[in-house]
């Protein structure tokens, strides 16, 4: 099993288990600090015959040629956006930035982000995924929204356990058609209080 199969197979067992964060149609209201993501609102200028964004790692199942990643202008949550689509029948994309988990074991870490999956089958949205030691995967969260009108946002947040060496942010996109992301964000943020 490839990394990223070990990873949605953790991301579908943990949806079983009710370890999903709940995706919302309510706007979540962005964060006041610096995000941990470079380019989060895909405003940078593409580098020349590469599709994935500057910052960003694309990936999908399989065929290596069953989805087209582009940034686009139109109709963008603010300015560019980058628009995900499937060409070939494959399950799924992945868009992903990694960052060192040192500095924040013991912290909570959410990831939001506006999500446009108007005309499309399937859902998208924001995962989070903690990984150890050659890449173990010890949590993750993710919060996908189903085809709906317009720019949504969804977050999913979790907590930095002991042992993690890196934390993937995630752009998730699970059937056919396209879907746009903009204004990424991911952020350290207080838990809950209880």
């Amino acid at each position: 099993m490839t990394r990223i199969g070990a990873i949605l197979a953790a991301a579908h067992a943990s949806v079983i288990l009710g370890g999903c964060a709940i995706a919302t149609d309510a706007p979540v209201l962005r964060g006041a600090g610096p995000s941990l993501l470079r380019n989060g609102d895909f405003e940078t200028a593409p580098s020349p015959g590469r599709g994935c964004p500057p910052s960003w790692w694309c990936t999908m199942h399989a065929d290596t040629d069953s989805f087209n990643f582009g940034l686009a202008a139109d109709q963008g949550s603010a300015g560019r956006h980058l628009r995900v689509t499937r060409v070939k029948p494959e399950p799924w994309a992945l868009v992903t930035q990694v960052i060192p988990g040192d500095g924040l074991v013991g912290k909570r870490v959410r990831m939001s982000v506006a999500v446009n999956a108007e005309g499309r089958d399937g859902a998208a949205g924001p995962v989070v995924i903690l990984q150890g030691v050659g890449g173990r995967v010890l949590g993750q969260r993710r919060s996908m929204l189903p085809a709906g009108p317009g720019w949504r946002r969804a977050s999913a947040e979790i907590d930095v356990v002991a042992g993690t060496e890196q934390v993937e942010f995630g752009l998730l996109v699970d059937g056919a058609g396209s879907v746009g992301f903009d204004d990424v964000e991911a952020m350290v943020v207080a838990p809950p209080s209880k």
